[in-house]
């Protein structure tokens, strides 16, 4: 959405998290951060976002997986990914009292480390899978309106993600909502980060308010008291596009927060837990049991 600076903030893209890595050497051709703090640049990721669907056998194992763009992403890719699906193991998905195959999106997100000695330690570091096509969950009459962009944010190039979660009523109105997580793509003074993290998330949060939802109307949450959902919401200046697959982008994470109307929500899941724009429920969909990583 442009502000009158040339800038635009756009509900966008977004990841549940487990790890299992592996060194590898990568070429993140093109990857510029902004500024220069040394102990905030530590904290540097380098990150990739694969998307696709996954096929849930009848007793929770995982049958196949299937990538978007294959052609397009590196080896490291498949390698880690046939290792931790190889050994997730679901809670079986019932519809009227029987298991069931089930095929469900899935997305993963990938995150490199730089090593010591000039290579990468790559793992799996989150990753969502959706809701089985069965019922109903929100929805919006129309797109939701994007924030404003902050124009001090705009003004010093500062970009990032925000991943906002609304408590939605049974009128359709949002009762609370919260930033869980707020990834930024510059690099600053921790009093800098800080700034700009509770710059893009009251912006964000401002908006989020205002926005109305379409209960579902059938289903297993047809009767639930309020609906918890997550929105990605992507800031971006004009000349900044989304990251295209198989490519490598770089993100300074930010911390993970919390709400008591979060009823708990398993920390393991990560906040940047969904891909691709629109409203993504926090609880329903298919429950990993085994260690994300594909461990034991």
């Amino acid at each position: 959405m442009g502000n009158g600076s040339g800038v635009r903030a756009r509900l966008g893209r977004a990841v549940l998290v487990f790890s299992f890595a592996a060194s590898v050497a990568l070429a993140p051709a093109g990857v510029t951060l902004a500024g220069g703090r040394g102990e905030v640049r530590k904290q540097t990721e380098l990150s990739m976002l694969v998307v696709g669907q996954i096929v849930i056998e009848r007793d929770g194992k995982v049958h196949e997986y299937v990538l978007d763009d294959a052609a397009k992403l590196p080896p490291i890719v498949p390698q880690l990914l046939d290792k931790a699906t190889g050994h997730w193991q679901f809670d079986p998905i019932v519809i009227d009292g029987k298991s069931i195959r089930a095929r469900t999106a899935m997305s993963v997100r990938l995150v490199a480390k730089p090593l010591d000695d000039g290579r990468f330690d790559v793992r799996v570091a989150a990753a969502n899978f959706g809701k089985p096509a069965e019922g109903e969950f929100l929805t919006s009459r129309e797109p939701l309106k994007p924030p404003t962009y902050p124009q001090a944010a705009a003004r010093s190039g500062v970009g990032g993600t925000v991943y906002v979660v609304v408590r939605v009523g049974r009128d359709g109105k949002v009762e609370d909502a919260m930033a869980e997580q707020v990834n930024l793509r510059v690099v600053d003074t921790e009093g800098g980060m800080k700034r700009w993290r509770g710059m893009m998330a009251d912006a964000a949060l401002d908006r989020a308010r205002t926005w109305t939802f379409v209960p579902p109307t059938k289903g297993e949450e047809v009767d639930e008291p309020f609906w918890l959902a997550r929105v990605p919401i992507d800031f971006l200046l004009h000349e900044q596009k989304p990251t295209e697959p198989g490519k490598w982008e770089a993100y300074i994470p930010g911390p993970r927060e919390s709400a008591p109307w979060l009823g708990g929500m398993d920390a393991s899941l990560g906040a940047d837990a969904v891909a691709g724009s629109g409203i993504f429920p926090v609880k329903g969909g298919p429950r990993l049991l085994s260690p994300l990583d594909g461990g034991g």
